[in-house]
């Protein structure tokens, strides 16, 4: 896809009017585009599959097992039944 140069004047054009936290914004967004297109990111059908007992958020199920975490959890979750 080819980018005029009249595009380019129509963004700069667009970003003059944006107040100084949509422009952080902006170039916080315009990172994330960069990163994206560079191949660095990871596609969730790329990344490796852990077996259970090396998956760390296996690891830390039930590592609160002890009042008030545990007696409560079910009454505030879903409430008193």
């Amino acid at each position: 896809m080819e980018i005029t140069q009249a595009t380019k004047q129509t963004l700069m054009a667009e970003i003059e009017h944006l107040s100084p936290p949509y422009i952080v914004e902006l170039q916080q967004f315009i990172q994330y585009l960069k990163f994206k297109q560079s191949g660095r990111a990871i596609q969730s059908h790329d990344r490796p599959v852990l077996a259970p007992e090396q998956d760390p958020t296996l690891r830390a199920i039930g590592l609160l097992d002890m009042a008030p975490f545990s007696d409560a959890i079910d009454d505030i979750l879903y409430g008193v039944i």
